[in-house]
């Protein structure tokens, strides 16, 4: 019942923002923005749409033909034949009900096998170690289903896995052991193992496999909805990637490895000690991201790796303290992560990744910027004061946002809910912020819930001044360059046109302030069709009878094209008429000047003979003719008897 209400609401959400869209279609209230802007919007928002459409269609083909083909295989294989299985589970310090419904969920599993299984605990204490080995006991009495070995953490976690990695390394297992590394705060659903193991059986190039997981949060409800968000946009990412036999990461929380890749020297030796070598920071270590790094070896090394979206685990997190400030730490360890290995794996290139995969690493540092376009939209029409824009991109967000919703949570048990769309908003807008952040940051590293551990590479002195001076300089100038991006796409700046206008700007700074009269105020729509000569010729004369003949006025022309029946004659001095550029702001004469008894389309003169008319200045659009109809290519724009004009960035065109 919630959730049929929570999709009416989603729906009644979409059809509110393509309602207000059509509405808002009229050419008037778009002309503030070029057709260079709408085209450039276009082909960002096509590009973007078009790879998440066929990200989810991905998706939706391999949950619902290539697993399910794949599942029909797994359930065939007998139980007696699932590989052996092998647990390392580093936990520190976690909560006691946390380790305990951990633990006796394994045991649990454990028990639905035909063979005993191998648990190696590798735990903050002794004490830490004897609580889980009571519970273990407690659900496998005599631990007849149960092979336990414990260690004690000295120095981390990632050290705490390599350790325990090369302890089974000796042990002699079989040589078809499945090898779980999971976190101590990630409880397994019941027939998890059933639904993973036999895909070790089924694929011999199989290096690892992940599930899907349910966030079970407490503290905060806006934190649980939240990862329910994360997960099931996760949900849908992994489905699409395991399309190409890859994925772009293994989780920590809970990811089955063949044991032939997982108790590799070079595998442990990499999962205890990752670095990368940067151009700014050096050589740094990884703090956290244990499981990129093991995702980046199966990765370099050519495994397979794909998603089983049938089998769940619930990751528990307990939350106390700011929400933000947790939520941006997160943030900041989930993108440091991804960012770090990003180039990397770039670096192998599509013959090791495969096309797809190596194309979703572009679009990883691509896709934060983009993102950004539609807030920035937003920004410059809310400081411009256009309003009915401002309503464009709003209904554009409503109905967008909607669409992904509910595409996303589309068959998903987790339930699609109000909270979820600004909680998109921020995680899409939010985290491109913190993405842009941390890619020029990338050797600074926090785990807050791991005890503060925090690692930086910004060295003493000089040296500290001079990097951290160059990360934020380069910083600011790609900050500085995607604004201008922006203020180009929405037509508030133009290059060639301002840098041409530079000189009239300072030819004209020392004058009055101008009066400014924006044409399409006074009924001067573009692009309708209808005559605008009789509009603009009122307002000029209007002009000169009501204003001081030393008042400085603007005319400025809307973008568009303005359709001229009739000349356009200027006879006060004082004048400027400017519109967005050529191409941008187009005048389409529809009449020969010599057939009504004048010498141009536009033409300034004075009243009376031996006058003289100061400052016409015309700058910024195209002039045309409407099929020819202009027989003098004379007879475009004609200044008489006038002192201190000028006509700059203007375009007539060949047939004028």
């Amino acid at each position: 019942m919630v959730n049929s209400i929570s999709m009416v609401t989603f729906l009644a959400l979409l059809c509110l923002g393509l309602g207000g869209l059509y509405v808002l279609q009229n050419p008037g209230y778009l002309a503030i923005w070029s057709v260079f802007s709408f085209i450039s919007l276009g082909a960002v928002g096509c590009w973007r749409w078009s790879w998440f459409l066929y990200r989810m269609s991905r998706a939706r083909y391999y949950m619902y033909r290539v697993f399910p083909a794949w599942r029909r295989q797994a359930n065939a294989v007998p139980v007696e034949d699932l590989p052996h299985i092998c647990f390392l589970v580093p936990t520190y310090k976690e909560q006691p009900w946390i380790t305990e419904r951990v633990f006796r969920a394994i045991a649990k599993e454990i028990q639905t096998l035909s063979q005993p299984a191998t648990i190696l605990v590798n735990s903050s204490s002794d004490q830490e170690n004897a609580a889980i080995q009571s519970i273990l006991e407690q659900e496998d009495p005599g631990l007849e289903h149960i092979r336990l070995i414990q260690m004690t953490q000295k120095d981390g976690k990632r050290k705490a896995m390599a350790d325990g990695l090369r302890y089974l390394a000796e042990l002699n297992l079989p040589a078809d052991t499945v090898i779980a590394l999971m976190d101590g705060d990630s409880e397994l659903l019941p027939g998890t193992l059933r639904r993973c193991l036999p895909f070790f059986r089924l694929f011999p190039t199989l290096g690892g496999l992940t599930t899907d997981e349910l966030p079970v949060v407490q503290g905060s409800y806006f934190f649980s909805e939240w990862f329910h968000l994360r997960f099931a946009q996760r949900h849908i990412q992994m489905c699409s990637d395991s399309l190409s036999y890859k994925l772009m990461c293994l989780t920590g929380r809970f990811s089955l490895f063949r044991a032939k890749a997982a108790l590799a020297p070079s595998f442990a030796d990499q999962l205890e000690q990752d670095f990368l070598n940067d151009w700014l920071w050096g050589r740094f270590k990884f703090l956290s991201g244990d499981d990129k790094s093991t995702w980046y070896w199966l990765l370099r090394h050519k495994y397979d790796m794909f998603y089983v979206p049938d089998a769940t685990i619930y990751s528990i997190e307990t939350l106390s303290g700011s929400v933000i400030d947790r939520a941006y730490n997160n943030m900041r360890r989930w993108y440091g992560n991804m960012l770090r290995n990003n180039g990397r794996a770039l670096s192998l290139g599509p013959g090791i990744t495969g096309w797809f995969t190596w194309y979703s690493l572009w679009d990883q540092r691509i896709s934060f910027w983009t993102c950004l376009v539609t807030p920035g939209f937003l920004i410059f029409s809310l400081i411009q004061g256009h309003w009915k824009a401002t309503a464009i991109v709003v209904f554009w967000v409503l109905s967008s946002r909607s669409l992904m919703l509910m595409l996303t949570f589309w068959g998903r048990s987790s339930m699609l809910k109000p909270i979820h769309f600004p909680l998109l908003l921020l995680s899409q807008w939010g985290g491109a912020l913190v993405k842009i952040w941390t890619q020029m940051n990338l050797a600074q590293q926090k785990w807050s819930n791991r005890g503060a551990q925090s690692v930086s590479a910004h060295g003493e002195g000089m040296e500290r001044t001079m990097k951290l001076g160059t990360s934020r300089l380069l910083m600011y100038v790609q900050l500085f360059v995607f604004g201008v991006y922006l203020c180009w796409l929405t037509g508030t700046l133009n290059p060639a046109w301002d840098i041409a206008g530079l000189r009239l700007s300072y030819q004209t700074s020392n004058l009055s302030e101008p009066k400014i009269v924006e044409v399409i105020d006074y009924g001067c729509w573009p692009n309708d069709g209808q005559d605008d000569s009789q509009i603009l010729q009122s307002l000029i004369d209007n002009l000169s009878q009501d204003q001081a003949s030393n008042q400085l006025v603007e005319l400025h022309l809307p973008i568009g094209e303005l359709d001229l029946y009739h000349p356009i004659i200027i006879n006060r001095g004082q004048l400027t008429v400017k519109g967005h550029g050529p191409g941008r702001t187009i005048l389409v004469a529809h009449f020969d000047p010599s057939s009504m008894g004048v010498e141009a389309v536009v033409q300034a003169q004075p009243k009376q003979p031996g006058d003289e008319l100061l400052q016409i200045h015309l700058a910024g659009f195209t002039l045309k003719s409407e099929d020819a109809v202009l027989t003098n290519p004379q007879h475009g724009i004609e200044l008489q008897q006038v002192i201190d004009g000028s006509l700059s960035h203007i375009e007539v065109l060949s047939d004028i």
